[in-house]
């Protein structure tokens, strides 16, 4: 009964995928303005009407352009599969799989086609969670020690967590059941859904796959306002103007940044700016040099170098490839 009542709602048609289907596009139903906010962050008002758990379907026959948003996120792969790139890592979900994403980190999703149903899980805010540790202990597991983290403002979140759920039955019952109370609008709902949620967080502990944490207990904590000023001025900081405002040494805060993301300075601004160029490029009418001069080169030469690195292909041929025949 159940497995028909998902399949039935899941697989129905959405008008933002009747449209994406027929345009063979993304449609900016949100109105994001990619022009002056070439990563926007997703409004949090769109999804939180009926409580502070939201479950939403991603819109198919598309796909998503580069976002942040200000929430914890779970993706839940329900049938078919999908590639997300998170922070700039390519992670690919299969049947079955579910991803936890922390607040602020920059996701986006290649096409997905007719058979490929992709769930998000929101968790509006902090209160959301201090909700779940009324059920569970903080320390419990990694999962219950990974929200803790999330829902702390003064710490890194650049964390997520891949599981494979495949021979996790009672999980797939969890989640699936999870998904049928966010898709109904019963007046017991936002309970239910927290007590459902608490329950899969437990069980989930066994079925890691894959995972990057940095969580902040050994990091320094006057890194995150540092790290938010690159992320909001990637066009145009360099480590010396950073090192300079913040008061630090060069090398000093090079390796400091290193050391709590895994990244070097460098390869943080480049992957601000590839996901940047690639929406610019995809939502808008944006010339390659106006690209240069919006995520901060000089000439195209250099964009080119970027999308050769990251993508191993160049700006045109990227273009041609989200804008050709979707996956049906």
């Amino acid at each position: 009964m159940t497995s028909k009542f998902l399949n039935y709602e899941l697989f129905a048609l959405t008008p933002v995928e009747l449209k994406q289907r027929q345009s063979h596009g993304n449609v900016n139903y949100m109105d994001l303005d990619y022009v002056n906010n070439p990563i926007p962050q997703m409004p949090r008002s769109d999804f939180f009407k009926h409580g502070d758990i939201a479950v939403t379907k991603n819109n198919r026959f598309s796909y998503v352009p580069a976002h942040t948003h200000s929430f914890i996120e779970l993706n839940y792969m329900y049938a078919g599969t999908c590639t997300q790139y998170i922070n700039g890592e390519k992670v690919t979900l299969h049947q079955h799989n579910l991803i936890l994403m922390d607040k602020d980190i920059v996701q986006q999703i290649e096409s997905t086609g007719s058979n490929d149903i992709l769930i998000n899980i929101l968790l509006k805010n902090d209160s959301t969670m201090n909700q779940l540790f009324d059920y569970i202990a903080v320390s419990t597991n990694e999962i219950t020690q990974f929200l803790y983290n999330a829902s702390h403002i003064n710490t890194l979140h650049n964390n997520f967590i891949l599981f494979d759920l495949t021979h996790q039955e009672v999980a797939i019952n969890l989640v699936e059941s999870l998904i049928i109370k966010g898709l109904t609008k019963s007046r017991q709902r936002n309970k239910s859904m927290g007590l459902l949620l608490s329950t899969l967080i437990l069980e989930l502990s066994q079925s890691i796959e894959q995972e990057y944490i940095n969580f902040s207990d050994n990091t320094d904590d006057n890194l995150l306002p540092i790290i938010q000023y690159i992320n909001q001025n990637f066009a145009s900081v360099t480590l010396r103007d950073v090192s300079a405002k913040f008061s630090y040494n060069t090398n000093y805060l090079g390796n400091k940044l290193k050391e709590a993301t895994g990244k070097t300075f460098k390869e943080l601004v480049d992957r601000r700016r590839i996901s940047a160029a690639q929406n610019l490029m995809i939502k808008t009418n944006c010339t390659l040099a106006d690209i240069c001069d919006i995520i901060g080169y000089q000439n195209t030469s250099s964009l080119f170098r970027l999308f050769k690195k990251y993508l191993k292909t160049t700006p045109s041929e990227y273009k041609r490839k989200v804008s050709g025949p979707l996956k049906q």
